[in-house]
């Protein structure tokens, strides 16, 4: 008996060991300052709603008995986009994907775009996979939505 207590407090010390909390990182004040300076600096916002205008645009499409045919007209397609450039709008969203980046990056980085002034107009951003993942998902969710209420009337 003393042998399957043992074997129970071993193998319960381990997992509730392994079960601790994952401190998060938040950006600095400094870096808060940093980041909102590079995404005026690049153009950011105006790259990513190009980005999730192409992401919409691949999924409004839809192919069936070897033709394409859109599934979502001008107006849900606004309607989607508006939705996604006012979640982008809050800027607590962009601070998580610059955040790993240290300020010494950062200050590189917007010194970068101000010397190459034709990146902005070219709309090349440094982003991450993370927040693209995320804007693609972002837009599934809007589209399935609309697909849905579209269904129930």
């Amino acid at each position: 008996m003393k042998k399957y207590l043992f074997l129970f407090f071993v193998i319960f010390s381990a997992l509730s060991y392994s079960q601790s909390v994952i401190q998060s990182k938040f950006p600095t004040e400094n870096q808060k300052k940093l980041i909102d300076k590079l995404i005026d600096v690049c153009g950011y916002n105006d790259s990513l709603m190009k980005t999730a205008n192409l992401l919409l645009f691949r999924k409004s499409m839809q192919y069936e008995n070897g033709k394409n045919f859109e599934i979502l007209n001008k107006e849900e397609k606004k309607i989607i986009l508006d939705r996604i450039r006012h979640s982008y709008s809050r800027k607590d969203k962009l601070y998580f994907d610059f955040m790993n980046l240290t300020e010494k990056n950062l200050i590189n980085l917007i010194k970068f775009y101000d010397e190459n002034s034709n990146l902005k107009s070219s709309n090349y951003i440094f982003s991450s996979d993370i927040i693209i993942h995320n804007l693609d998902n972002e837009i599934s969710i809007e589209v399935n939505k609309i697909l849905k209420e579209k269904s129930t009337k």
